[in-house]
């Protein structure tokens, strides 16, 4: 189903250069080009060096894509010189890469067909595979219509920044109608912290809300610094643009498409900043900096906190859970969206939350219940909260416990809800459509940092004369909107129950030892995933890994496809003769038998070698995509680009190999931090998994996901296929 299609949280962030992006013209064209280039004063509007050197790129870019096969050794001497000739057109920094990131490439048509023919090799039936070769001959034939979409991309490319933006931002959550929580929104869990009195819990809280406004701060004086590649062209700039859209963002729900609010980027000189604290169900504004009183201090802070703490358990009446309708889904949330807002004081409220510089969660610990099936032989939770073990945290900050907890206490829209418990549980949620999860990550982990490194000691709450943060009030009094609040909780409640979710931390080694064998830890622990899935089904499935496109401007990811031919050889060499652990109900069916193996016994040299080869195919791919020339983004243009051309799918795309390759029965991410933290997620299809990672020098967390419906799949039983392949793989390297 392509409405359970979702990016996942955050890849490799592999550093390259722009690839073929930039090379040198020929002939009179190229002459006129440089000639126009020159006649122009420097700016920055349509006719800028800037501009016409970007449309420069891409009519290059096109150019060389069409050489024929004679010339490319040209081809090639020409591309070996990205950065140092475009120096001359435009100011360069002191690295010498343009000022101006360059556009994201349309790849050639030939190279996206021939990398997605090799993308469905393992996961698709020989008759799948031989039918949509057919499709594509007919699709890139001489005057059909591949070429006439291509060329569209081409020149769309030219006129807009990021001509694969909107196509991708639609596609992976704007148009998803499914829920946010657990399905979309991560959940990160940071160290626990130790609160003796509630004062503790206002203080840390205040110190965070601290961080986040010095944060914003920054952000508006321009003194955010610029992240560069670590490799590949080293120090060429990365696109910074996720990062302005952290704070006074949010997601909208529509009735057929979703949209965003974000803040402008001009800051006027009276403008107020607000925070939307949530305790027991109840909203309270609390303006942290504001034109008539200025900044409000951390103990200032914390005593606002300390009063909705004091406040929220008091109330008379219990408040409306109306933070449960936003983890509905997208169209019915929409409806009564609109609801809402038939009355002022409504409208005023989803306003304050959504220009809300983040949300703050204040939550009541959930029970033990929330804990995953461990397996036999699983190392112990790490981080503990009471009884609380990592899974158990990790649950509340994904989803928050259900209706009889946390759920109402969340705005599942909004950007990023700082969350809190009273036993010392902290993290965060956090919609994904703005931006991926390393800017988020080192946010937060920046403000965290900054509070362990300079412990205050906290002597009490002085009293100030603030007035007291404003109690949101609902008008919710039509029967129809009383009924979908009970209607929200059974959903909202039946989607909890249904995930299976476990944080496993593997022991063995981490990356120090993966390093040792000269394999990058990101592409040794996602042959592990593949391992670990061929260990149990027999058969390796569609998998999506995230993979950086920030070289290019407006850049966000594209995905890495883990399961290719040389990983399945090599798991199916590594297995040496087991059969599947998990009977499927698809192994039964007749086109399933294709895929059956027969095993031999293979010598270390032999199974170190076709893992050489995996380790090869898996890096040719994550440079590929970090470079823009992935297939994912590519299909996607095309497949939107022949409804705007011809106003109907191509049948490439209405094909069963590709609705195969779009259903990620293996959603992956590495999530590194540089704290004891960690990031999970929801599976992105009912019959699948979703698995983030997070590489320590010595250990590897893994957050693993499935759905207690689907019969095939459990969170605990694939962990410990993890750490059977991990430790396999160890046996097969080390010395």
């Amino acid at each position: 189903n392509p409405l359970w299609k979702r990016i996942p949280v955050h890849g490799a962030n592999v550093a390259s250069n722009e690839g073929n992006s930039s090379a040198a013209g020929s002939g009179a064209e190229s002459a006129a080009l440089f000639s126009k280039l020159r006649s122009f004063s420097i700016g920055s509007g349509p006719n800028s060096p800037q501009r016409v050197v970007s449309n420069l790129r891409g009519f290059l870019t096109h150019r060389l894509s069409n050489i024929t096969p004679s010339d490319t050794g040209w081809r090639d001497s020409i591309l070996s010189i990205p950065k140092k000739w475009l120096s001359t057109a435009e100011s360069v920094d002191e690295f010498g890469f343009p000022d101006t990131l360059p556009k994201i490439p349309v790849p050639p048509l030939e190279e996206t067909m021939a990398d997605y023919v090799r993308a469905l090799e393992p996961i698709t039936t020989p008759a799948q595979l031989e039918h949509t070769k057919e499709l594509i001959r007919q699709f890139t034939a001489p005057q059909a219509l591949g070429g006439r979409l291509h060329q569209y991309l081409l020149d769309k490319r030219e006129v807009e920044d990021n001509w694969a933006y909107y196509y991708w931002l639609n596609d992976m959550y704007m148009n998803v109608r499914i829920p946010l929580p657990i399905n979309s929104n991560p959940g990160m869990v940071f160290p626990p912290r130790r609160f003796k009195t509630v004062h503790d819990v206002a203080h840390f809280a205040a110190r965070l809300l601290d961080g986040i406004l010095a944060h914003k701060e920054m952000l508006d004086s321009g003194e955010l610094p610029l992240e560069r590649a670590a490799s590949r062209e080293k120090n060429q700039p990365l696109c910074m643009a996720q990062y302005y859209r952290l704070l006074g963002s949010c997601r909208r729900p529509g009735v057929e498409r979703d949209s965003q609010y974000l803040p402008s980027r001009e800051r006027t000189t009276d403008e107020d900043r607000h925070v939307v604290v949530i305790c027991r169900n109840q909203m309270y504004c609390v303006v942290l900096q504001a034109s008539d009183r200025g900044k409000l201090s951390e103990s200032e802070i914390a005593s606002q906190i300390l009063y909705v703490l004091s406040d929220a358990p008091c109330l008379q009446a219990k408040p409306v859970p109306v933070g449960l309708l936003t983890a509905e889904p997208r169209t019915r949330w929409a409806r009564d969206r609109e609801a809402l807002q038939a009355d002022e004081r409504n409208q005023r409220n989803l306003e304050l939350i959504e220009t809300a510089q983040v949300v703050l969660c204040l939550d009541e610990p959930l029970g033990g219940n929330f804990n995953a099936r461990g397996f036999s032989g699983a190392t112990p939770t790490m981080h503990k909260a009471g009884d609380r073990d990592e899974t158990n945290m990790a649950h509340e900050m994904i989803h928050g416990g259900g209706s009889d907890y946390n759920s109402g206490n969340r705005w599942f829209d909004k950007t990023m809800q700082l969350i809190i418990c009273t036993d010392g549980t902290w993290g965060l949620c956090y919609e994904h459509s703005t931006s991926e999860g390393i800017a988020v990550v080192q946010l937060l982990e920046k403000i965290y940092k900054n509070i362990v490194d300079h412990p205050d000691e906290d002597n009490g709450l002085p009293q100030h004369h603030l007035p007291p943060p404003e109690r949101l009030e609902w008008h919710v009094e039509g029967p129809q909107l009383q009924l979908r609040f009970g209607q929200a909780a059974k959903s909202v409640d039946k989607a909890i129950d249904d995930l299976d979710f476990y944080v496993y931390r593997y022991r063995g080694y981490g990356k120090t030892f993966i390093k040792s064998c000269q394999v990058s830890p990101d592409v040794y622990i996602q042959l592990a995933l593949q391992l670990a899935h061929y260990k149990l089904y027999g058969r390796l499935v569609a998998t999506y890994e995230s993979a950086s496109t920030r070289r290019f401007l407006h850049g966000r990811v594209d995905c890495i496809r883990a399961a290719s031919t040389e990983a399945l050889e090599w798991a199916k060499a590594m297995c040496q003769g087991e059969g599947a652990n998990v009977t499927l109900e698809s192994d039964r069916e007749d086109e399933e038998e294709s895929r059956k193996v027969t095993f031999s016994i293979y010598s270390k040299d032999h199974l170190r070698e076709l893992f050489r080869c995996a380790v090869a195919r898996q890096t040719e791919v994550m440079v590929k995509n970090i470079l823009g020339s992935g297939i994912d983004i590519p299909l996607l243009g095309l497949r939107e680009a022949s409804v705007e051309v011809t106003g109907e799918l191509h049948e490439l795309f209405t094909d069963e190999s590709y609705k195969i390759s779009q259903c990620f029965l293996l959603s992956t991410s590495q999530v590194a931090c540089s704290t004891d933290s960690f990031m999970g997620y929801g599976p992105v299809t009912p019959r699948g998994y979703g698995c983030s990672y997070n590489p320590q020098p010595e250990q590897i967390v893994f957050c693993v996901s499935a759905f207690y419906s689907c019969e095939d799949t459990s969170a605990s039983r694939y962990a410990k296929s993890l750490q059977d392949s991990l430790d396999i793989m160890r046996d097969l390297l080390q010395n």
